[in-house]
């Protein structure tokens, strides 16, 4: 009888060790997927990127971190998973979460876009915020803004790199982004014989730097260091009233647009032979006016200029001439300083001076819808000129 009774208490025992919490759950039994790859190292905020491996379930909510920011998840089939970078994201590992089991599956560089521009009134560079039209300002005392033809954002060196022309001795302005530092870089005089007009500086993919040197009607290579210029073309009609060039990576070509007040035109010049087209507006898109402001190239090369006179942006096709409208009753170019064009927003920026109330013009490239943004009166306190506004991607 003692015997029977131990027996059935160690069986309730062992029915009693068999349903506790020790026992895994179905839940908790799910295994993270095996993970194969993802399909970027890098990335910006708004892009999707793919986890590549096996056995993703379907009806699992996973989470994707980049760097400890939650992303979306947009889509998850067996073998992938996708996500979309948050706004917020940062360079650092990315890590996959289901079932409270956690893995890194790789590690991700975020791209950033920043809009730089040159606050003259207080001889200092400003890093702009686009949301708010706030300004960090980099730098200060630098000589720079009397009369500029454009600047460029030189990669490498991490310098925003304007040209000063100054009349009778023209300068390089070179800011480093992160010190604030400045090398001014004269063009030595022996370039300077046949006059000291210059319009519309540009740089490249390779980040060689290029001006039209009006007064000599040719196309010039800057050694950012020395200042030498090496020339390339001659006999260009190009400078008497620019709106800025841009660098034609595909064409290797260097493109101007001329306003010309009654007959605009694009001036293409190839870099390498120096050869020079003129390429015409035609008269069909001119019946409001020749106004136009601010040329500009996306990464896939594509050229959007502001047609004032119409009060719309525009793509250029560089073979004909023809415009394709973009938007419209869009308020710019009264007093324009430059636009660039943000990647990940896919928006044309342009700035504004406005007369002492300067604003960031925002054109989405897809819909023409436009937003302003104003530059704070705090900001301003000592006066309101600008110059060259670039942007870094």
């Amino acid at each position: 009888m003692k015997n029977i009774y131990l027996t059935t208490l160690l069986t309730l025992l062992l029915f009693s060790c068999s349903n506790d919490d020790s026992t895994p759950s179905i839940e908790n039994s799910i295994q993270l997927p095996t993970i194969e790859g993802i399909s970027a190292t890098t990335a910006a905020a708004g892009d999707i990127v793919t986890i590549t491996g096996k056995n993703f379930d379907l009806n699992t909510g996973y989470i994707v971190k980049f760097n400890e920011v939650e992303g979306t998840v947009t889509e998850v089939a067996p073998t992938f998973l996708k996500a979309q970078v948050p706004e917020e994201a940062t360079t650092g590992d990315i890590t996959l979460t289901a079932n409270g089991q956690t893995t890194v599956v790789g590690t991700i560089e975020i791209r950033t876009t920043d809009i730089f521009v040159f606050h003259s009134s207080v001889q200092k560079l400003a890093k702009i915020d686009i949301g708010t039209g706030d300004l960090t300002y980099i730098g200060e005392n630098i000589d720079y803004g009397a009369n500029t033809r454009g600047a460029v954002l030189h990669k490498q060196n991490n310098e925003y790199i304007g040209f000063e022309n100054d009349f009778t001795q023209p300068y390089l302005i070179r800011i480093n982004l992160e010190t604030g530092n400045i090398i001014n870089v004269s063009i030595p005089t022996s370039f300077l014989t046949v006059g000291v007009d210059f319009d519309d500086m540009s740089i490249d993919k390779d980040d060689n730097v290029y001006i039209f040197h009006t007064s000599a009607k040719k196309i010039a290579k800057i050694d950012i260091a020395t200042g030498n210029l090496t020339y390339i073309g001659e006999n260009i009609d190009y400078g008497a009233n620019t709106r800025g060039a841009v660098l034609h990576k595909q064409n290797n070509e260097y493109i101007g647009f001329e306003n010309d007040f009654t007959q605009p035109y694009l001036v293409r010049i190839n870099l390498e032979t120096g050869n020079a087209t003129n390429v015409s507006i035609p008269t069909s898109f001119l019946t409001a006016g020749a106004d136009f402001s601010d040329i500009t190239i996306d990464e896939n090369d594509n050229i959007y200029i502001f047609h004032d006179s119409v009060k719309k942006l525009a793509k250029i096709d560089i073979a004909t001439g023809n415009l394709t409208y973009i938007g419209e009753n869009i308020d710019y170019g009264r007093n324009s300083l430059g636009a660039v064009i943000h990647t990940q927003k896919n928006e044309y920026v342009g700035f504004e001076d406005n007369f002492g109330e300067p604003f960031l013009a925002r054109v989405n490239l897809e819909t023409g819808a436009a937003t302003s943004v104003a530059i704070p009166s705090s900001f301003l306190t000592e006066g309101f000129d600008f110059d060259d506004i670039v942007v870094r991607q």
